[in-house]
């Protein structure tokens, strides 16, 4: 082929460069696609915080087309049902025309013109009032409902939730521990509607960029909440999309709009924690100008920043002084709720000292790998294999081999005492009427129990052990110094002593511990009903429930029937039965009995220790805000 004339040459790179400039002006000069949703009738409900992306957010139906897996598995994921608006998908609660009823209370749930609608005493007087649902918070193990004032335009929330496992209703204040979780339905009011709560709080983390009270753009105040998104969305952790989507669309866009967005995985490990940290933390504002500045434009942390330095909220760490938040810490500062991962996280030594993320064991996005249905990856999120040893061993390699674990452990290779994180991320933080693991990584030392009041390791799962029965063990294994214990801690086993004497927080997560299955493969299964069935009385109604769920996972006790929000009479009758169903059960074929567990060989009850330790039963006010 011939050489091409110079003269063609310059005329096509003029035509080339005059072709680029025209695209380029073409392509810079559209706005970033708008992605609209499916319409909902339900957007017309009343007082429904506007869904608007601003501020350079675009939503997440945006990123559907170029990521079509990434979307569709955080479709399936809790975050995205955080909040949701009220329709027939959202809402998991029986609206078929259910009458719930406290003191001075009386709720009707209904549907009426496809809406879900909540008629309902307000004011302790004859008159009723109509709401409609607005929106929905939860959907893993719980849900809430948001109601519309037609009066004001502050949400109100229902005075009771909805289990999704147990399909109940229950007053809302019975689902947690604090003030006012003593509080039966007998004695539930309507005054317990929150309202205000959501705007003030639930915005920040469980909706996308919320604005509590959010400035139009001539600077005026707009009439309601203002969220980019409802739920926790693409944008949460990749930050705002519109120059990104624009950069995809426009070839000719430098390379800074075409890196705008942010993948968390590809950030170094402090700052990849810390976009989960924004939501899963101990925050608290800076200042009261700071929380107006939130109100009015949203956070202003961004993922890839560094959250420490955020100017709205610090993250608080107990360890520096846990007597500011006693409602998140244990009195040693080690965090003591769920949902505030990151709080425990950043006090780990493998975060600290190595390179230790909240994506070392989590996914956002299931593997495409994957076997779990998408049900099963959503429960909590994690990389195939990360629900056992490998999730240490990734970074620990020298336990891969099991019979150096083993050693390590001083347990069995294929026993749950030689899961690494059985002993070093025990349950001991509580929330969602459970016990979880802490996230803070860190060794069993009954020291730190005794300081602490917090269960240690050993003595969850060896529940029929004393306190100085893991002290010698631990002296003996890794050289910890035995403390000094009284006559209990060194002859009771240290469960039976946090369900007979603990406070609530101690009670909830023992009450739980008696029903979780490697617990019952180290200490049986014969002997923690008494127990059990004593919390069946307890003051919070949350320790009630979940002592009557551990109960049902025990020998004789499928089928027992007992309602944990019902009235005093009937709850201390139900301590008898759980009793004499025990004993029962025993009938015939006693096992031998220690009478660390205030039962003796016979299997007799040690009547007068238990009461005396039920006599110095810890009273004192617990509020943990999970």
């Amino acid at each position: 082929m011939g050489k091409v004339p110079g003269r063609y040459l310059l005329g096509a790179g003029v035509g080339l460069a005059v072709l680029i400039a025209v695209a380029s002006l073409f392509f810079r000069s559209q706005p970033p696609p708008v992605v609209t949703k499916a319409p909902l009738v339900s957007l017309s409900l009343p007082n429904l915080p506007l869904e608007k992306p601003t501020g350079g957010y675009i939503g997440s139906a945006a990123c559907q087309s170029c990521h079509p897996n990434q979307h569709g598995s955080w479709h399936e994921s809790y975050h995205r049902t955080m909040t949701q608006v009220a329709s027939e998908e959202s809402v998991l609660g029986d609206f078929n025309n259910v009458r719930l009823s406290g003191k001075d209370l009386g709720v009707r749930l209904f549907k009426e013109d496809g809406r879900f609608k909540v008629e309902m005493n307000v004011d302790n007087s004859t008159t009723t009032h109509v709401y409609t649902v607005v929106m929905t918070t939860g959907s893993h193990v719980r849900q809430a409902y948001w109601l519309a004032d037609p009066d004001d335009k502050q949400l109100m929330l229902l005075p009771f939730m909805y289990l999704r496992a147990e399909q109940r209703w229950i007053p809302r204040p019975s689902g947690y521990i604090g003030r006012n979780s003593q509080v039966d339905s007998s004695e539930l009011t309507a005054f317990q509607t929150e309202k205000g709560r959501w705007q003030f709080a639930c915005i920040r983390c469980h909706t996308t960029h919320g604005q509590a009270h959010p400035t139009g753009e001539a600077g005026q105040s707009l009439p309601t909440p203002r969220v980019a998104e409802f739920g926790i969305s693409c944008e949460a952790c990749h930050g705002p999309g519109a120059i990104h989507v624009q950069a995809k669309r426009n070839p000719f866009v430098g390379k800074e709009a075409m890196t705008s967005i942010v993948n968390p995985a590809k950030l170094p490990h402090d700052r990849s924690a810390q976009v989960c940290g924004q939501c899963h933390a101990v925050l608290f504002p800076r200042s009261e100008a700071a929380m107006t500045h939130w109100q009015r434009n949203g956070d202003t942390f961004r993922p890839g920043d560094d959250l420490f330095a955020d100017p709205i909220c610090f993250v608080m760490r107990g360890h520096l002084d846990p007597s500011i938040d006693k409602e998140s810490f244990w009195p040693d500062g080690m965090v003591r709720v769920t949902g505030r991962e990151f709080t425990g996280l950043i006090e780990s030594a493998c975060y600290q000292r190595g390179k230790m993320s909240c994506l070392s064991c989590h996914e956002m996005h299931q593997h495409s790998g994957d076997t779990r249905t998408p049900a099963e990856w959503a429960a909590g999120q994690l990389k195939p294999g990360m629900d056992g040893n490998r999730a240490c061993v990734q970074c620990h390699n020298r336990f891969e081999d099991a019979a150096v674990a083993a050693q390590h452990t001083h347990h069995k290779a294929d026993s749950s005492g030689s899961k690494c994180y059985n002993c070093h991320m025990p349950h001991t933080t509580y929330g969602l009427m459970k016990a979880a693991r802490s996230h803070l990584v860190n060794s069993p030392n009954v020291s730190k129990t005794l300081q602490a009041g917090r269960p240690n390791a050993c003595n969850l799962c060896h529940q029929d052990q004393t306190l100085a029965w893991a002290a010698e063990n631990l002296a003996l294994w890794y050289k910890h110094e035995i403390p000094k214990l009284s006559a209990d801690e060194e002859q009771i086993a240290a469960s039976v002593l946090w369900a007979l004497r603990g406070d609530a927080g101690q009670r909830a997560l023992t009450a739980w511990s008696f029903g979780w299955a490697d617990a019952h493969e180290a200490s049986g299964v014969n002997w923690q009903a008494p127990f059990l069935g004593q919390l069946l009385d307890d003051r919070y109604n949350a320790v009630r429930f979940i002592a009557q769920r551990s109960l049902k996972r025990l020998p004789g006790f499928g089928d027992f029937e007992y309602d944990f929000i019902s009235a005093p009479n009937v709850r201390s009758a139900a301590v008898d039965h759980a009793r004499n169903v025990w004993q029962q059960a025993q009938d015939g074929q006693k096992p031998p009995f220690a009478s660390r567990t205030l039962i003796d060989p016979a299997g007799q009850i040690l009547e007068a220790d238990f009461q005396r330790l039920l006599r110095l039963r810890d009273d004192s006010p617990v509020e943990l805000a999970e």
